[in-house]
């Protein structure tokens, strides 16, 4: 029987086998990762760090609206704050409704300041703004209101009164009223046309003209008598402008007229007046007495001289005033001003001459 034979012992002739290669291959290197890094030294992936998460904007305050062209809104407003729960807002939405209704119309991708058109005039607007940003949006804000400009034309402000003077003509039943045009602006529009009214002064009992012009002379006075006046623009508009504040006139006490040696219209200077070297008036007191009266030479014949003034006498007619006096010292164009007096020396009356010459 043949002999078996026998496997070798594990101890003998033991040959080594890496798992990995040929039994003649060197070991694999082994490498250990490091702190910061991975596997064979490449940097290593830090855990994930806490994700900022975007936040919508907080809403925006409520807007400032001023009145625009026509019946157009001006509408303004500051962003809202950003905050630990409110991202920066990137945008806004507008919304308007006639006041109280709530039947929004909304305007997306509008900027500050924003002419919102197309509106009701005259009407009661509510106006809401919106904030946006890619995180989405914000609350709608409080709301403002305003009323819109009524549709033109618009009726004239009220004009300035000027002067409200009786005229230098010698009558003692006008007053002469001047005015100034209105200003024009948003809701007010240029004057075309005027009004007026006057009354006894704090009577109230108005008696109208229309369709007058600067200057204007009220006729058919009381004289020595105060009178009340009010000026009123007009134009297309269906409605006139509001009335002017009340100016206060008073007419002359008396009336006047030149005598019978009256001025000629050219004289030589520091002579005689020509042609009679002397002038007279009548005074007549309607109803204020006549005292006295003077002469005056004046550059002007719109302002009442108050200096300079030639003393008269009786002259021996009805109501008559003269005086013998010399033409102005100097050449060039002046007016002979006749000046009544009454009660205190208080000027009653007053009448001027055309343009005298004097050489």
């Amino acid at each position: 029987m043949p002999k078996s034979k026998t496997p070798p012992s594990p101890n003998k002739h033991m040959v080594a086998v890496h798992a990995l290669g040929h039994p003649n291959s060197p070991p694999p290197q082994t490498r250990w990762a490091q702190p910061g890094r991975g596997r064979g030294g490449e940097p290593a992936v830090p855990a994930a760090l806490g994700t900022v998460t975007p936040q919508p904007p907080d809403a925006p305050g409520a807007a400032t609206l001023n009145e625009g062209s026509g019946s157009d809104l001006m509408v303004s407003w500051t962003a809202p704050a950003i905050d630990s729960t409110h991202g920066a807002a990137t945008g806004f939405n507008l919304r308007s409704s006639p006041s109280g209704a709530g039947t929004w119309t909304v305007v997306s991708g509008v900027t500050s300041p924003f002419d919102l058109p197309g509106l009701l005039a005259g009407a009661a607007i509510d106006v809401q703004l919106q904030s946006t940003n890619a995180a989405g949006t914000s609350e709608w804000s409080s709301t403002s209101t305003l009323t819109t400009a009524a549709t033109g034309p618009y009726a004239p402000n009220a004009p300035a009164i000027t002067s409200v003077a009786p005229p230098a003509d010698g009558t003692n039943s006008k007053l002469t009223v001047t005015w100034t045009a209105p200003a024009v602006d948003g809701t007010h529009g240029a004057a075309t046309g005027y009004n007026l009214r006057s009354s006894p002064s704090g009577a109230g009992t108005w008696t109208n003209v229309s369709g007058v012009t600067s200057p204007y002379t009220l006729t058919g006075l009381a004289g020595a008598t105060a009178i009340d006046v009010e000026v009123q623009a007009t134009n297309a508009a269906a409605s006139p402008g509001a009335w002017s504040a009340v100016t206060t006139g008073t007419t002359w006490g008396c009336t006047i007229a030149w005598g019978s040696w009256q001025v000629g219209a050219s004289q030589v200077h520091n002579s005689p007046v020509a042609p009679n070297t002397g002038v007279n008036i009548t005074a007549v007191a309607a109803p204020t007495a006549v005292t006295g009266a003077s002469f005056a030479w004046s550059a002007s014949n719109t302002s009442v001289p108050t200096t300079g003034l030639i003393a008269t006498t009786t002259d021996g007619q009805t109501n008559g005033w003269g005086q013998w006096f010399n033409s102005p010292a100097t050449t060039g164009t002046f007016y002979l001003w006749a000046l009544p007096q009454g009660a205190g020396s208080a000027t009653i009356g007053v009448l001027v001459s055309s343009a005298i010459t004097v050489s």
